[in-house]
């Protein structure tokens, strides 16, 4: 739903609520200042010393599991049942447009803590006229996580930084893949051809829209991660498991971490936690480095605290609280969050060694990622915007569709998109 579409929905759900007369109340729970946050989003150690912390407030977290978006369309929509505090997820620019449902962080005070968060994700917050929409939780820097142990079965480097050299842009890495084929025949390097494109824009500092709402997706960064998918499907390094959320996908991917039929992935760090509950038994033989072509993120959320809040300076002490850098190492170490606080990427509780990727510290791989994100305008179409390209390509990869038939299929959907969303 496009900011646009969602102005509409939440401004006839306003005026529904007030022919109502007001019947309900404005908040999920009264007298309680509610978090509504989705399984492994934060640290629930973190949540459990919060609720102790600021019982006086009546801080009350909720697990809404997945399902939090939706619902909290829904309850903003109504005017009511809103949580008093809510994560968001890396499509926070399609609330900039309802901006006026949510508190201006910066009237709590949060400006004097900005320069203790990365500067790209502060701005990832905060909309065009400045107001600050979400306070940072997590990133999502993007790394190479690849077998060890068969690439050193194979002759090939298999330390991080010998790795690291040996792949330094993806041509390299597409190079290394295919003399990799040659020995371990019947393996694949990437995912699918949706991987390439996806991560090699996460290391592009322009998107598809420029900050004057023009579409700027027919330029060379798209156009440049466009052919390097289809150049990584036509040498046969894609996997092509199509890990969109099937079931069937991510089994095939899961199995194929284990049996090492995907030998490496470049994905972002957020993935650590999936890998070592699908693969279990390949603990110690994993290790990760610089993403090829450099850093990049994918993904991340916030916390925003909503309009209706009736304690709005004390749901902002809980939020910063719990999203200080010394709890943000804590939600990494806990359930795999990435900072965005780069005092956490040096914290103790951080730095330990991780036994799955052999000893390794990998809040070192991470946080050098992180750091040199490059800053980006993400406008409120991103993300669909980016799913018809990586539709295409899945196109292409397991149909066998023309490129460039399915390159104007992409851009006659995102001109449908952005012609329903009033932009063009």
């Amino acid at each position: 739903m496009t900011a646009l579409t969602r102005r509409r929905f939440l401004a006839a759900g306003a005026l529904a609520f007030a022919l109502a007369g007001c019947a309900s109340p404005r908040t999920a729970s009264p007298g309680k200042l509610t978090l509504w946050y989705w399984t492994r989003g934060l640290s629930p150690a973190v949540l459990d010393e919060a609720a102790v912390r600021f019982a006086a407030a009546g801080f009350d977290p909720a697990n809404v599991s997945h399902d939090l978006r939706h619902k909290l369309l829904a309850t903003m929509s109504g005017g009511a049942y809103l949580p008093d505090m809510t994560m968001l997820n890396d499509d926070i620019a399609g609330y900039f447009g309802d901006a006026d449902q949510f508190v201006d962080l910066n009237t709590m005070g949060a400006q004097r803590l900005r320069g203790d968060y990365l500067p790209w994700k502060w701005e990832a917050g905060t909309t065009p006229d400045g107001r600050l929409l979400g306070f940072p939780v997590d990133t999502g820097p993007a790394a190479l996580f690849y077998r060890h142990d068969l690439f050193a079965q194979a002759g090939m480097p298999s330390e991080p930084d010998d790795v690291a050299r040996a792949v330094a842009t993806w041509e390299d890495y597409f190079a290394f893949g295919e003399e990799l084929q040659r020995a371990l025949p019947g393996r694949y390097l990437i995912t699918d051809a949706k991987t390439v494109f996806t991560y090699s824009m996460a290391q592009e500092p322009r998107k598809y829209m420029d900050r004057q709402g023009r579409f700027i997706g027919d330029e060379e960064p798209v156009r440049r991660a466009w052919e390097r998918a289809l150049a990584a499907v036509r040498k046969g390094l894609t996997a092509g498991y199509f890990d969109n959320g099937s079931t069937t996908g991510s089994v095939d991917r899961h199995a194929a971490w284990t049996n090492g039929t995907e030998l490496s992935l470049v994905n972002a760090s957020w993935i650590t936690g999936e890998i070592k509950e699908s693969a279990p038994t390949t603990a110690g033989a994993w290790r990760l480095c610089r993403s090829p072509g450099g850093p990049g993120n994918q993904g991340g959320s916030f916390i925003a605290i909503t309009r209706y809040c009736p304690q709005p300076q004390a749901a902002f002490e809980i939020v910063s609280w719990l999203l200080s850098p010394t709890n943000q190492a804590r939600h990494y170490a806990d359930v795999g969050l990435f900072p965005s606080a780069p005092a956490a990427f040096t914290d103790v509780t951080a730095r330990q060694p991780d036994p799955f990727f052999g000893g390794q510290i990998t809040a070192d791989v991470f946080g050098e990622s992180a750091k040199g994100v490059q800053p980006a305008y993400f406008s409120p179409w991103d993300i669909d915007i980016s799913n018809c390209f990586t539709d295409e390509l899945v196109n292409v990869e397991s149909a066998g569709k023309d490129p460039q038939q399915a390159w104007r299929d992409a851009r006659s959907a995102i001109d449908r998109l952005l012609q329903r969303s009033g932009v063009l």
